[in-house]
């Protein structure tokens, strides 16, 4: 039985509202469940593999397996709360699935998704812009920070400290905010070579070790996949393109 099924029986189809409630009798979520959430919600269509949502939450042994056994466990807690109870695959309460190439791809229910955005534990709340955090005088990194959901926390001395080694201009591409807009402080991301999510928890960071600058474009590019593409990666990209195009 499908939860589509599920929901003729019971006569109501859950809605947005529905699913928000359950989530918030369910905070604040273990790390790993808000990781993974927030992975497959910023996926294009928001789909994607449970391998890909696994390693996004910081599982590196089997991460499809590990992906499987903990997203259903959340939507046996979520369903149990709707009065869901299908008799297919419980994951069904947070994901409908296709098989285009043999390999399963989910796909967030927009009603899930609705509740994320309503609830603040995607989209902007989430992607918190550097400074935008209290300092403090050690680089400590991935301090679990209570804003309107547990996010981890960016030390700005961090950011600053690797912009005056680096630079600021984009490591990957080479493009420079403050060079393109006239802009009168150095803007650019910082991107961290260690996921956040993969710590899990407080760490001492070496902003020269672990974080580079990166423009916006690439920094997006970057976290297209789980695992993130390297910045060498990005680089092989982009001269790849430059060589294609030169000999078009």
């Amino acid at each position: 039985m499908t939860l589509g099924d599920d929901k003729k029986r019971a006569g109501k189809r859950p809605v947005a509202a529905d699913y928000t409630k359950a989530l918030k009798s369910l905070a604040p979520l273990p790390p790993s469940y808000l990781a993974m959430l927030q992975f497959h919600y910023r996926q294009p269509e928001r789909t994607a593999r449970a391998s890909e949502v696994g390693y996004a939450a910081g599982f590196r042994k089997n991460p499809g397996a590990a992906a499987n056994l903990n997203y259903g466990r959340l939507a046996r807690l979520v369903g149990s709360f709707l009065g869901l109870q299908p008799k297919g695959v419980k994951m069904s309460v947070l994901a409908r699935f296709k098989r285009p190439d043999g390999h399963w791809r989910w796909i967030m229910r927009e009603e899930l998704a609705e509740a994320l955005e309503s609830l603040g534990w995607v989209g902007p709340v989430l992607e918190l812009l550097p400074g935008e955090m209290p300092e403090k005088s050690q680089l400590h990194e991935g301090a679990v920070y209570r804003v309107a959901v547990t996010a981890y926390e960016r030390n700005p001395e961090a950011r600053r400290a690797c912009i005056a080694h680096y630079g600021a201009s984009c490591i990957v591409c080479g493009f420079n905010f403050k060079a393109t807009y006239g802009l009168k402080e150095d803007f650019v991301h910082v991107h961290h070579l260690r996921m956040l999510a993969e710590v899990g928890k407080e760490y001492t960071i070496n902003p020269i070790k672990d974080l580079r600058p990166v423009c916006a474009n690439c920094h997006s590019v970057i976290h297209l996949k789980a695992p993130p593409y390297s910045i060498d990666k990005l680089k092989a990209m982009i001269a790849a393109r430059g060589r294609a195009k030169s000999e078009s």
